[in-house]
């Protein structure tokens, strides 16, 4: 400190070479003349000039008496000059003149320059060089200053203070700077009385009128003198409305008026503040959010308060808190249940904690929502972590109504699990809950656990009739489905028993499904009368229901030969459901013909032929109205009919028949030439079937008719032996002697057998007989490769009686070896040659699902377009079909086609194709910029909910996006943490939600 108090005596002049002038006695000449010119601009403060006359002398080189001082003065003007090498030469002086008597101004002139320069740290390490009391007082001052300002720069404010304090006592020039900065140090070290004092001796230098107001309404407004803060704030944006302390002023004057409750004075003065800067303070920011929230502008104090929201920290909960209930006065719910989510998450004020629960559980409870079953753990969780609140009576009574009301039923079932001694309210919720875990495992097509769930429900079925009905209803649809037939109609009984309103669609759905169990039972008189109550009721069913009860009634009297009632039904179902006409038309006709009014049959069946051109039975159609024109003896007509079925639809069995038809046809007419081309069509087209097996044999009648006998042995030896039946004896007794072994059981013995009757007779007759059994066994042993080499070998003969079902098997060892192109065009081949709607069902069903799993879009969209023009689809295959060919459409860029299927989907989003379509079609509006129908349908979705979470998940995140794009990023942030806190499971939804956090925290 020896420096500092030898600072306050009067400083030594400056040394300056004034005094080698003096003691000159004779005029100087030349370069010393140059000199001393240059010297006396140097006192002058003409720093160019003086550079200039002084480097001419040093260059001169022929006086060097003066080097000394020459070469100091230019270290000095390029100091004052700011020149770039002001450095270099300062330092190259202390460097070459180190005993110098210049050396101390030098020294401080260095740390001057790295002052200027910013670089603090070098300053204080060249200053502790120096000594001060050396340089003049106004030099010496103004270098503890910039040491003192280096020291503050830092961050040392303790010698900071030391030094500011010397100047303060001890400079004039300096003491109210001094004084400033010690008021500033203590200011920012909270030593406000003494700030305070330090900021009022400073108000009349004009350098600090308009810089020490701001610190002192600021000290005021911290130390709760409110009124002053208020008082100092108003003059100064009187006096400097456009200062640039102007904008803190506001949110000082707005904080203190906001601490005073004058909440419009807040209001006022913070949103000026908030809209005039970047980054607006955290606390002044929640200050103006509390003042609109109080002078009930309650869209700007959510606003406001959302920006605050942030850290887990009493503000951010308090923020939260009030931002819920500005949404509730704003009847916007969902925001509100968002913000006491959020509120209620943190445990910072367990006072704000419970409000924020209350009113998060009662918004959940308003407004129906519970996508992650929220609506029973949130009354759970507020009775577990507040059992003494205020509350909790009104919430005892809200978790009853939950139990009744909410879709998240395996958590409400959960929740009365644990309670000891449910009492009648409860019990009749949980009857509810498990009927309603039935439906919805019902709708996912897990119909044992619907049975399940159904029976549970009706073990309490005392507690609500309804219910109990209705779950008798629904189990026996369950059974139906697992063609538990006769177990079905005992429950649609029970139904019917115990059903309040008899004209309500479920009831007149149960007389239709007591029909079908009979009738699928062959008990057409029980069926008949159920169909018949049905067609008959005025129970609330579609037409499509009733029209179907009738053709089934027509089904039922046509299996008894009761024609004419059979007739009446069918054409009854035209009228009430024409779509259903073509299958009543067939059969009208089909009876018109077992009447022998042959006629009428044609008629019909050209009446089905014009007005339903695309129906499924046209090949059965054709080969009707051939057989007719046989009856009617018009061979011609028949043929013509035939061929057009067999050019049509090649690969029907129908086609076949007609194809032998043709050939009998021209055998009967005596048309001999035509009849073997026929027969012989027949043979080649057909090998191996059994068709052509009685071509073959009638052929061999025609040529022995025609006595050419030696032209069919030709013929017949040319065939392959698969093909070929007649038969040697060898040859058959070795076949028939391996089935009886496999007819007995012992497959190891047949499969031998088998194998060496292929050995012996490769092309034998039985060839194709024999690898099919050979394909049975190795499929049944598991040995799929084995078992396709042999049923790929019977496809060979397509139309083998073993055709089907090899083809069958075929493709469902491709499907599962995931071969897609190979499964997909054997399903094909299966739905064009099937007998009935079931098998070509089941095999549009297989080549609906190869094509998808191939990525075929096109032949995706066709399968399913073909099943779903079956009248009565399985609702859980109509879905199947809806769901790959949406996808499929997507994939094609065809996205208005796909949103018509997803729509159809979304309707039920209990299933899993439903659960994601919702999401699929929000996606696809927000992908169209369609951002307003997007929020609308996620919204939705969230209402309804669904027990796939994972699409809900996948739509909150949507929605984060939607919100984001719309530029409402705090509730894109909202939805987000919601999600966040309640969806749990262990997929890539939690890595969407952090980016999007991230970005939206940014």
């Amino acid at each position: 400190m020896k420096n500092k108090r030898n600072a306050l005596m009067a400083g030594l002049l400056l040394v300056m070479p004034m005094a080698v002038g003096a003691q000159q006695v004779q005029p100087l000449t030349g370069s010393c003349r140059l000199f001393d010119d240059g010297k006396q601009l140097f006192l002058r403060h003409d720093y160019a000039a003086a550079r200039q006359t002084l480097m001419q002398y040093v260059n001169a080189g022929d006086c060097s008496e003066f080097m000394d001082e020459a070469e100091y003065m230019l270290a000095c003007t390029a100091y004052e000059l700011n020149l770039p090498d002001r450095m270099e030469r300062l330092e190259s002086y202390l460097s070459a003149h180190p005993e110098s008597r210049y050396k101390n101004r030098v020294q401080a002139l260095v740390a001057s320059v790295y002052f200027f320069d910013n670089d603090y740290l070098k300053a204080i390490a060249s200053y502790r060089g120096c000594d001060f009391d050396a340089l003049g007082n106004e030099e010496r001052d103004d270098n503890v200053y910039r040491l003192a300002q280096s020291y503050q720069q830092i961050g040392n404010t303790t010698e900071a203070a030391a030094w500011f304090t010397v100047l303060k006592s001890g400079s004039s020039k300096y003491a109210d700077d001094a004084t400033y900065n010690l008021a500033y140090i203590d200011y920012s070290n909270g030593r406000y009385s003494q700030a305070m004092k330090g900021f009022v001796a400073v108000c009349g230098n004009k350098n600090y009128a308009q810089l020490a107001p701001y610190y002192m309404a600021d000290i005021s407004l911290i130390t709760g003198d409110y009124a002053k803060a208020r008082s100092v704030a108003d003059e100064y944006l009187k006096n400097y409305p456009g200062n640039e302390k102007t904008v803190e002023m506001r949110r000082i004057a707005g904080e203190a008026a906001y601490a005073q409750k004058n909440y419009s004075d807040a209001v006022r003065n913070l949103s000026a503040y908030c809209n005039e800067v970047s980054n607006p303070q955290r606390n002044a920011l929640y200050k103006l959010g509390m003042s609109y929230y109080y002078t009930q502008v309650y869209s700007e104090a959510a606003a406001s308060l959302g920006r605050v929201t942030g850290p887990d920290d009493d503000m951010s909960q308090n923020a939260y808190l009030h931002m819920g209930l500005a949404y509730l006065n704003l009847k916007e719910r969902n925001q509100a249940r968002m913000a006491f989510e959020q509120a209620a998450a943190s445990n910072r004020n367990m006072q704000i904690k419970e409000q924020a629960l209350y009113n998060y559980a009662l918004c959940i409870h308003e407004t129906s929502y519970s996508p992650f079953a929220e609506s029973v753990t949130v009354f759970e969780r507020f009775l577990n972590e507040f059992p003494h609140s205020q509350y909790t009576d009104k919430v005892n009574d809200y978790l009853i109504e939950v139990y009744m009301n909410t879709r998240s039923y395996m958590a409400a079932l959960n929740s009365i699990a644990k309670i000891s001694q449910p009492g009648t309210r409860i019990l009749e919720a949980k009857q509810k809950l498990l009927f309603r875990l039935g439906t919805q495992a019902f709708a996912q097509a897990s119909f044992e656990n619907a049975i399940d769930y159904f029976s549970q429900s009706l073990q309490l079925g005392r507690y609500n009739a309804q219910t109990k009905a209705d779950s008798y209803f629904w189990r026996g649809e369950a059974k139906y489905r697992l063609d538990r037939f006769a177990q079905a109609a005992a429950d649609y009984r029970q139904y019917m028993e115990f059903a309040t309103d008899k004209k309500s669609m479920e009831y007149g759905l149960a007389l239709y499904n007591m029909g079908y169990t009979s009738f699928k039972q062959k008990n057409y008189d029980k069926a008949l009368t159920w169909f018949v109550r049905c067609a008959d009721t005025d129970a609330a069913i579609d037409a499509s229901v009733r029209g179907d009860a009738c053709n089934r009634a027509g089904d039922c009297y046509f299996y008894a030969r009761r024609f004419d009632e059979a007739r009446a039904q069918y054409a009854r179902a035209v009228t009430i459901e024409p779509s259903y006409g073509d299958y009543s038309l067939f059969q009208e006709a089909f009876v018109k013909g077992l009447q022998r009014d042959y006629t009428g049959k044609i008629e019909t069946l050209n009446t089905l032929f014009s007005k339903y051109p695309s129906s499924q039975y046209i090949d059965d159609a054709l080969y009707e109205q051939g057989r007719a024109f046989v009856q009617m003896e018009q061979a011609d007509n028949a043929i013509g009919r035939y061929k057009i079925l067999v050019e049509k639809w090649p690969e029907s069995q129908l086609a076949r028949k007609a194809a032998s038809e043709i050939a009998l046809l021209y055998y009967q007419n005596d048309k001999f030439n035509e009849a073997i081309a026929a027969y012989k069509k027949v043979i080649a087209d057909y090998p191996g079937s059994e068709e052509a097996r009685m071509a073959q044999r009638d052929l061999k009648s025609v040529y022995i008719d025609i006595n050419k006998v030696d032209e069919y042995m030709s013929y017949a030896s040319s065939l392959p032996g698969g093909a070929n039946f007649d038969v040697n004896e060898r040859d058959s007794l070795t076949y028939v002697a391996a089935e009886r072994v496999y007819m007995r059981g012992n497959i190891a013995e047949a499969k031998n057998s088998f194998t060496s009757y292929l050995q012996s007779f490769p092309q034998g007759a039985f060839s194709v007989n024999a690898s099919y059994y050979l394909g049975i066994i190795a499929y049944n042993e598991k040995d799929y490769q084995g078992a396709a080499t042999y049923l790929n070998k019977v496809l060979e003969y397509p139309d083998s009686k073993f055709s089907t079902e090899a083809m069958t098997l075929c493709a469902q060892m491709a499907y599962n070896g995931k071969e897609y192109g190979r499964s997909l065009e054997l399903y094909k081949r299966l739905s064009d040659r099937a007998g009935n709607q079931e098998e070509r069902l089941q095999a549009q069903t297989g080549a609906l699902r190869s094509a998808y799993m191939a990525g075929d879009t096109n032949e995706t969209i066709s399968a399913a377009s073909a099943m779903m023009a079956h009248s009565k689809l399985a609702p859980e295959l109509e879905n199947e079909a809806r769901y790959y060919r949406a996808k499929a459409f997507i994939k094609n860029g065809q996205s208005n086609e796909a949103l018509a299927d997803l729509k159809v989907l979304a309707g039920d989003t209990r299933n899993v194709y439903g659960a994601e379509a919702k999401y699929l079609v929000a996606q696809i509006y927000f992908d169209e910029g369609k951002t307003e129908a997007a929020e609308n349908e996620v919204l939705q979705y969230i209402e309804v909910s669904t027990p796939h979470a994972y699409w809900l998940a996948r739509s909150f995140v949507l929605l984060s996006d939607v919100y984001v794009k719309l530029g409402r990023k705090l509730d894109a942030k909202q939805y987000l943490l919601s999600l966040q806190q309640n969806y749990q499971a262990d997929d890539d939804i939690a890595e969407m939600i952090e980016t999007r956090l991230a970005k939206l925290n940014q």
